[in-house]
């Protein structure tokens, strides 16, 4: 079996994953905090590595094992909510809050509303905003609601103009972009729905997502959009693309050295960081021309969340390929 297809395989088992399930918890195989950093490592392929880039520590675990699920920062603190857990991809209401000054997870009161995965979340001042995912039924839902975190409360808001899941919520110049991901027809979704949560109103984008496809990374850089990765009609992809959405203004940018799905990305530090299973690549946007390796996470997956806070990018559970299962992990990378 080659290289190429062994990175095919797996990033097909990231989607069938995403519709039925990751696979048993920790608490039901041995735990990837308790004596293998290598918990998904393949023993064909090399991990990235780098002696330019700092290294992945761990820092902590989370209560619940879960991939797939919504990531929003507010202040200094990381809410995670909902997803799926488990090999029959039990949906998840529950919400977990990390206080990065303490280091300290407590499982909130509040819930959401309705069990979903392969969501994302944003968040604007102290609301965090939920569009879209796959529903307990695996079905793509249109559900759009708005948590305010300093009461505890949720809000209904108008439906996703087009019901998806594994796609991207990106905030990017005052407004929220919903890009990619599948309806129930199969197909991947083009129009990008757009979110002004000044006016709680709905429109699209003048332009649609070049190369439609799911389960990528979408992320707010000074230059437009950056789409990175996925899964599109042909299998798993390495394209990228930075377009502005609203212009049509497009920029070359290189793709990532291999295909990847459902991996983590963020941009700190003027840098887009980006990391799947075994591996980790950089891109510097001063000089956007080429990915640079990184070093691999402490434990791999995908599914992950994956944020910048202060001096560290947070990198949290997800889904382990080998064993399959959901992980509690939290990893950080120092930055500077």
């Amino acid at each position: 079996m080659t290289l190429r297809t062994l990175g095919s395989l797996a990033a097909t088992l990231v989607v069938v994953a995403g519709v039925a399930g990751c696979g048993g918890g920790e608490g039901q195989t041995p735990s990837a905090e308790s004596g293998s950093s290598s918990a998904g490592t393949s023993t064909v392929e090399t991990a990235t590595s780098s002696e330019v880039f700092p290294q992945w520590e761990q820092a902590g675990t989370i209560e619940t094992p879960r991939d797939d699920f919504g990531t929003s920062v507010i202040g200094r603190r990381i809410w995670i909510m909902g997803g799926m857990t488990g090999e029959r991809g039990n949906r998840l209401t529950s919400v977990e809050v990390l206080d990065t000054r303490t280091g300290e997870w407590t499982t909130s009161d509040i819930e959401v509303p309705v069990g979903l995965a392969s969501f994302e979340t944003a968040a604007v001042g102290p609301r965090i905003y939920l569009f879209g995912g796959l529903d307990k039924n695996a079905k793509a839902t249109d559900w759009a609601g708005v948590l305010d975190t300093r009461t505890g409360r949720w809000r209904r808001l108008p439906p996703l103009p087009n019901a998806r899941y594994a796609h991207t919520v990106t905030l990017h110049r005052g407004k929220i972009y919903v890009v990619g991901g599948e309806n129930n027809k199969a197909q991947q979704v083009a129009a990008v729905d757009v979110f002004d949560p000044r006016t709680e109103t709905w429109s699209t984008a003048t332009t649609p997502m070049p190369g439609p496809r799911n389960s990528h990374d979408t992320l707010s850089t000074p230059r437009g959009l950056m789409v990175v990765g996925g899964f599109d009609a042909d299998g798993p992809s390495a394209r990228v693309d930075l377009f502005d959405p609203e212009t049509g203004r497009t920029r070359e940018v290189p793709d990532l050295p291999r295909t990847i799905s459902r991996g983590g990305g963020a941009v700190a530090d003027g840098k887009v960081w980006f990391s799947w299973h075994e591996y980790s690549y950089v891109l510097d946007l001063a000089d956007p021309t080429r990915w640079q390796e990184g070093n691999p996470m402490t434990v791999a997956r995908h599914g992950q969340g994956f944020v910048p806070v202060g001096d560290w990018i947070y990198n949290i559970a997800g889904c382990s390929a080998n064993p399959l299962r959901d992980v509690r992990t939290v990893d950080r990378l120092p930055l500077g």
